[in-house]
């Protein structure tokens, strides 16, 4: 797993990073105008990939089709892609990409070259932004078809297994990506309805259960970083162990709330522990990410010259 992997797995840290790292996720991207100006790349780059016959290193190719500009640069060591929405596409969105990728032989990672720019620029309400779409389904297709160019290139052919596995691997780390929103809406919506039940029948109750929530948001932003027996923990406190104990007490005589009033405040505050314990855990593993990341950093960036185009 490459650096830049290692942050886009830490969600905490995406506000942190610099625009050309921010993952892509804006909907109002994800256009028909923007499929189009894709699947026309990737036509570009399939015509490139069969032109075995003729020689393509060390020269530039351009397409102009539809109002889109295209340019491929290929070098001894790296693939540049420029993709342009001109004035002349009908897009609402002009986009421009960018993409360089070393040449697999030259630098690479997870069996395709090594990418080292993957920035789209676009702009909303006069305002230009910069996000990184490596790891955005929609733009996948690109990628695959450079890896097939650098292939060819080579005087290699590209399996159909290969592609596949690679697809394959890109739609379960989406898959993946989706399972962790699902378990943090399942935590707090168990949470929530916990409260609802609850609302205006006991005050310091009500109040303590708030406290918990407040604790479960927290530890939930980065559930990623639990474990599996962890996150069926916290599941499990919140659709099963904390209702329970809820319903039961809420089924009791009066004099049996009394006498079972403070065991009950203290087995909520007890899940309240559990919970901020968890999210100290978290907090730990985030410093250690980071002291990792800047490590890692320091020996790719203060050690050793930067890549030659």
């Amino acid at each position: 797993m490459s650096w830049r992997e290692h942050i886009w797995e830490q969600k905490w840290l995406e506000p942190l990073l610099p625009n050309y790292l921010k993952p892509l996720n804006d909907p109002a991207i994800e256009t028909e105008d923007t499929r189009e100006f894709v699947q026309e790349a990737v036509e570009f780059l399939s015509d490139l990939t069969s032109l075995s016959e003729l020689p393509r290193l060390n020269k530039t190719f351009k397409r102009t089709i539809k109002g889109f500009l295209f340019k491929i640069k290929i070098k001894q060591k790296k693939i540049h892609v420029e993709l342009i929405d001109t004035k002349k596409t009908s897009a609402s969105i002009k986009k421009r990409v960018y993409i360089t990728i070393f040449r697999k032989q030259f630098k690479s990672e997870k069996g395709m070259g090594k990418c080292i720019d993957s920035t789209i620029y676009y702009q909303v309400e006069n305002r230009t932004i910069v996000r990184n779409i490596r790891k955005h389904p929609l733009f996948q297709p690109i990628f695959i078809k450079i890896h097939q160019l650098d292939r060819s290139l080579s005087g290699e052919k590209l399996l159909p297994e290969e592609t596949e596995s690679f697809v394959a691997k890109e739609v379960k780390e989406k898959k993946q990506s989706v399972k962790i929103n699902d378990e943090q809406r399942f935590i707090l919506n168990h949470m929530e309805q916990a409260i609802k039940k609850y609302e205006g029948k006991d005050e310091l109750i009500e109040t303590k259960l708030r406290e918990l929530q407040y604790s479960l948001n927290e530890c939930i932003k980065e559930v990623e970083l639990l474990d599996i027996e962890e996150r069926h923990h916290i599941k499990r406190l919140v659709s099963h162990d904390l209702p329970n104990l809820l319903e039961t007490y809420l089924s009791l005589t009066e004099n049996q709330k009394k006498k079972s009033y403070d065991e009950v405040i203290y087995s909520i505050h007890s899940m309240r522990t559990y919970i901020e314990n968890q999210a100290k855990h978290l907090h730990s593993s985030r410093m250690d990410r980071m002291k990792q990341l800047l490590h890692l950093n320091r020996l790719r960036y203060e050690t050793k010259k930067m890549d030659e185009d």
